[in-house]
């Protein structure tokens, strides 16, 4: 049972505790006899008296009617108790501070009825506190008394307890097979990759139509994890009956220019943005569940037309809208067909039992029969075994679950029957999954539910209860686990390390979810068009989705004071007040403002003092409450979005346990009180004290360290860097400690992917003696942070899963020490110099290694038999400067046995090394066993340099203009005192490009023109390409030089040779999977595409999208670059 139930008799016990010397007469007594009344029920909530799986539908319709009555009983409890400790807490208050509170506040409280003026003393008024508890006990002894009979009553009739298949904490389902989500789908992905993939160079849209569920969005999946790194641009988005057109937009610029935030949210702001940033761009946009044309209409809108070979993929239910998006070509509609039989029954003992030949004989036959029912829609297929996965022991379920089920689906797929199915699934549940389901509720259809989110907003809302050797977050985590495996809910994101981060909820388990919380009035949702829907007496939690809906009105026809969760999605204007929302335990806020300079007063927030959970994001810049000290109940506090200053009390919030604040936010001093926390993010290297950061040292309960910085030319992160590493050893909690880049900006972003000389000094870090010993992820931006050599203590690290550093050289020593870590699943090194030797990976170390992503600029690398067995997915980036250069290509790659996927990016000096390295490259997969996925992409190292210049005048005027403005406010204001830190930038930024294309040396031969680089990565010469005294960029084409400024092709200015560009080269699935692709790279943001995509998507299992956005309970993209960086665990190096 959720929340209130579960929870009440601990509070009852605390009132007893805190408050028994004021309780009315004869409390101390009553109070107990409620609280064993309580338990009982909670007992019998939980099943323990009998099993109810066989219970007519009437009977099943009145335990619903009794467990909503006690639901409502328990909400009630605690409502009665929050206003009374509220009360008292008040007038204690004010006994200490020498004056009373207001009317106005007082008559919140229903037991307060003073009229204006009084000056009645406190003990009269405590009277009247007594009273009105002794009557409210009374109420709810009779109340608790009377459920009981009730129960009773249907007890003697054979009604049982509550249907449920488990009891306590879940345990796992993890049966399935890898393949599982293959199944049957080979020839439609065949097919519709054909006409993706075909050549053709005008835009083309391409629909995959069918019933829902029949895996239509799975399919696109995959398209989509196989296709998405052949384009320049690719975004995943979801669609819905009742869409968000500004969180779907958003959503899709998010995805196609990462790193870059919108400019603001309006609607045409958006769409041109997009159109913009897609124009002349190769791209591949996916369109999920699409239900009607004013929809497609906008988004056709939205897209631009162009021969660059561009697609664009939907799904939807509706056949008409299908062909209408195709402009009426049926040539390119796919419709997809249920499974077959066969395919049908290898999906269902998959799932079940691992395989068919793990199925017991005793349970063959009902399983046909129950594979036959679920009509070949492989939703339903994998949803009833999911269910019976959990009563392998118990085949007389097998046997009622057949009998039960209908053969709707059989004779026909449909709503009707898909709905029988996901409701017996639904009350076989256990209470405490079936309360987390409801909870899904409060989300709009198909947004993205983050996993961090919702496991904190569980237990805000009190759904999990701790057990011995188990945190409530631990709990709360397997609830979503348990969840994703019985297929309720489906994975979106997955990292590298396969943990989902990430899910959606299918709109026909929304439709069942929508249907039990109302009739159980566990939650309203409402958009623009109910907003005079007659609701429930008492709403106790309530989700306004008015979207962009600019003139929606708030709901007035409805209590207020017992919601005790809110969230909101919309425009500023259309936001309730929240003074209203006395008994908030949980508010998520995510409103929009058309004027991003505009401001929000938040300050209302503070008087809230029951929150336990706040997140809130905006593109409006949030006014946050000068004083929080009043809410101590609070957990989790998330703003994702610009503040003006975070409140100075905030480090005296005894019960914060999760801290989130955008990048830049500077944080009070002493925060060395909040010793409760247990993540904190961001705190920025830049602009934080030493003192905040060695006050760090004091938070011995921090488990995940969340690190941004802001300005890469910072004395405070330089010193910061230093410091950190002498910290460590004090956080011995530390599980996760991660370093990002501020992604508000784009002139903040460069450095990571220019060849620039900017560092960050790690030396502090080489000496640490007592590393966490907990620490299971460490993430330092290897491009940035450059190690001399690898750390000793990282071989102390026995429970380190991902890590993700940059070292200058590598040794067989170094690669022995990261091979005997016993928990390393993700490794991505970043080795700045060239190898001295072979690197060699034996059989014995890396032995569940899942990913490795290895950049040098030689990959002089070699896998013996037997190497890495678990690998799964091998990332290379590396550089080739001659034909002939062999030692570039690893050697062994045919021993990785377990490998699916293997991703190429390659640095060419010339149209013959990009030959060469595909070829050699190709040749070395070739002999793989497996087949696996292979990427290849080339780049152009003249186009990669002056992307580079680009970048760094882009951010030299940036610089520049921000000096100029900050000049002009000194001459306003004389007494302001020098601001020095422009002018620094602006210096390094100018000297880095006088230093970045560097000494010209011209050949008497002519075309043959080198440039000499001073500094940089790369190094070495090449042809054909100098800088001119202007900075203009000019390549030799023929005897004649053309200056960049003046080409209007594209990159590169002589015509690529045949075969070269972006069109994509195929071999044979026979053959070798392999995709070539030269991106044309006209963009800055080409490189950040490549590297922040491999962040968006998932951990490519294929169920990851890639989809970019938070959905309602955030905006699609995020203050820090880093934060979905973060949740992957994937590279942003």
């Amino acid at each position: 049972m959720e929340g209130a139930m579960v929870n009440l008799p601990g509070r009852l016990d605390e009132l007893l505790r805190r408050h028994g010397n004021i309780l009315p007469k004869g409390a101390d007594k009553e109070i107990p006899l409620i609280r064993q009344d309580i338990e009982e029920i909670t007992s019998i909530l939980h099943g323990h008296h009998s099993d109810a799986t066989e219970l007519e539908d009437y009977h099943d319709m009145v335990v619903r009617c009794w467990t909503k009555e006690v639901r409502e009983l328990s909400y009630d409890i605690e409502d009665c108790i929050d206003q009374y400790e509220d009360a008292v807490e008040q007038y204690e208050h004010a006994a200490t501070v020498g004056r009373y509170p207001s009317v106005s506040t007082i008559r919140r409280r229903k037991f307060s009825r003073r009229p204006v003026g009084s000056k009645t003393p406190l003990v009269p008024e405590k009277l009247k506190q007594r009273l009105w508890m002794a009557n409210k006990i009374r109420e709810f002894s009779l109340r608790v008394q009377e459920a009981l009979q009730r129960h009773a009553i249907l007890h003697s009739s054979d009604l049982g307890g509550i249907a449920n298949t488990s009891a306590g904490h879940p345990t796992l389902c993890r049966k399935r097979a890898d393949g599982v989500r293959h199944v049957g789908l080979d020839a439609a992905i065949n097919k519709v990759q054909e006409w993706l993939a075909d050549g053709e160079k005008k835009l083309k849209v391409v629909s995959i139509v069918g019933v829902g569920g029949v895996g239509k969005t799975t399919l696109a999946n995959e398209l989509y994890r196989k296709l998405g790194r052949q384009f320049e641009c690719q975004a995943f988005v979801r669609s819905s009956q009742k869409v968000d057109m500004r969180r779907l937009l958003i959503s899709m610029l998010s995805q196609v220019r990462l790193q870059q935030p919108p400019d603001n949210w309006k609607l045409h702001s958006l769409i041109s943005s997009i159109r913009t940033h897609l124009q002349d761009k190769r791209y591949l946009i996916i369109i999920d569940d699409l239900w009607d044309i004013c929809t497609w209409d906008i988004i056709k809108c939205t897209l631009p037309d162009g021969n660059s070979c561009s697609r664009i993929l939907i799904t939807t239910e509706i056949e008409d809208l299908a062909l209408q998006s195709c402009g009426y070509e049926s040539n390119y509609i796919f419709k997809m067909k249920p499974l077959s039989e066969d395919d049908s029954r290898n999906l269902f003992f998959s799932t079940v039992f691992g395989s068919h030949s793990n199925c017991p004989p005793e349970l063959c036959e009902v399983s046909y029969d129950i594979v036959r029912k679920c009509g070949g829609l492989p939703l339903a297929v994998v949803t009833i075994a999911s269910l019976l996965a959990t009563q392998l022991e118990k085949h007389e379920q097998w046997d009622y679950i057949n009998e039960t089920l209908g053969y709707s689906l059989m004779a026909s797929p449909n709503l009707e029957g898909m709905k029988q199915l996901l409701n017996l699934c639904y009350n076989s549940l256990p209470q405490h999954l079936k309360a987390c389901m409801l909870y899904l509720r409060m989300y709009q259809e198909n947004s993205i539910i983050w996993k961090d989110d919702l496991v904190n907003q569980w237990i805000a809302e009190g759904f999990i209860c701790p057990s011995e050797g188990h945190e409530k977050e631990e709990i709360s985590r397997a609830y979503f686990s348990e969840l994703v495996d019985r297929k309720f809910i489906q994975p979106v994101h997955i990292n590298d390390n396969g943990e989902v981060l990430s899910c959606v909820v299918h709109h026909m388990v929304i439709n069942l979810i929508t249907y039990m919380s109302t009739e159980e009035n566990f939650a309203i949702a409402i958009d623009h068009t109910q907003a005079t829907t007659r609701l429930a007496d008492k709403v106790r939690r309530l989700s306004i989705h008015f979207g962009n809906v600019e003139d929606a009105t708030p709901p007035t026809n409805m209590r207020l004071s017992q919601v005790r969760t809110l969230a909101f999605c919309g425009v500023l204007n259309c936001m309730p007040s929240i003074t209203g929302f006395q008994l908030l335990k949980v508010l998520i806020l995510h409103f929009c403002g058309d004027d991003d300079s505009i401001s929000f007063d938040l300050t209302e927030i503070s008087e809230l003092v029951r929150l336990r959970y706040l997140k809130v994001s905006s593109n409006v810049t949030l006014k946050m409450p000068t004083h929080m000290k009043g809410l101590q109940y609070l957990e989790a506090l998330k703003i994702d979005g610009k503040i003006d200053a975070v409140p100075s009390d905030i480090i005296h919030l005894p019960g914060l346990l999760h801290l989130s604040l955008p990048a830049r936010a500077n944080l009070p001093n002493g925060i060395a009180h909040m010793s409760s926390l247990r993540t904190l993010g961001y705190f920025d290297l830049s602009c934080n004290t030493s003192e905040n950061l060695w006050s760090l040292g004091e938070l011995t309960n921090l488990e995940d360290l969340q690190l941004t910085y802001s300005a890469i030319h910072s004395v405070n992160l330089m010193n910061n860097m230093q410091y950190l590493g002498s910290i460590l050893g004090k956080l011995r909690n530390l599980k996760s400690i991660t370093l990002s880049p501020v992604g508000s900006s784009f002139a903040n972003t460069l450095h990571i992917h220019s060849a620039t000389s900017t560092r960050v000094s790690v030396y502090g870090w080489s000496s640490v003696s007592s590393p966490p010993a907990l620490l299971q992820r460490l993430e330092l931006l290897p491009c940035v942070c450059i190690f001399s050599s690898l750390p000793n203590w990282i071989g102390q690290l026995g429970n380190l899963c991902i890590l993700k550093i940059g070292i200058r050289e590598v040794t067989s020593n170094d690669v022995d020490v990261l091979g005997r870590l016993p928990a390393l699943t993700v490794l991505s090194l970043y080795v700045h110099t060239k190898p001295a030797e072979r690197i060699v990976f034996d059989n014995v170390r890396f032995s569940v290694l899942k990913y490795l992503k290895f950049r040098c600029s030689v990959t002089w690398m070699k896998f013996e038999a037997g190497a890495m067995p678990n690998l799964r997915k091998l990332k290379l980036r590396f550089d080739v400067h001659r034909a002939d250069q062999h030692d570039t290509i690893p050697i062994g790659i045919e021993h990785l046995s377990g490998l699916e996927e293997i991703s190429a990016k390659i640095t060419v000096a010339d149209d013959h090394c990009r030959r060469f390295a595909e070829s050699a490259l190709t040749n070395a997969i070739k002999m793989h066993p497996g087949c696996p996925i292979v990427n290849i992409r080339c780049e152009d190292r003249i186009r990669t340099l002056e992307e580079e210049r680009r970048t760094l005048q882009k951010q030299h005027h940036i610089v520049k203009e921000g000096l100029n403005k900050k000049s002009a406010v000194l001459q306003k204001d004389p007494g302001e005192g020098a601001d020095k830190s422009l002018q620094k930038q602006h210096h390094v930024v100018k000297e880095g490009l006088n230093e970045k294309f560097a000494v010209l040396q011209k050949d008497p031969k002519e075309g043959a023109v080198t440039v000499v680089p001073t500094g940089g990565y790369y190094g070495g010469s090449f042809g054909g390409y100098f800088v001119d005294r202007d900075g203009s960029i000019i390549i030799k084409s023929g005897a004649l030089p053309v200056p960049v400024k003046n080409f209007s092709g594209r990159w590169p200015a002589p015509p690529p040779q045949q075969g070269s560009g972006t069109t994509p080269v195929f071999i044979r699935a026979e053959e070798v999977k392999v995709i070539y692709h030269t991106p044309p790279g006209s963009s800055p943001s080409q490189n950040e595409s490549d590297e922040a995509g491999e962040r968006k998507r998932s951990g490519d299992k294929g169920s990851g999208s890639g989809s970019g956005g938070g959905g309602f309970f955030g905006p699609a993209f995020h203050a820090v670059g880093g934060y979905i960086d973060r949740k992957f665990g994937q590279d942003r190096d």
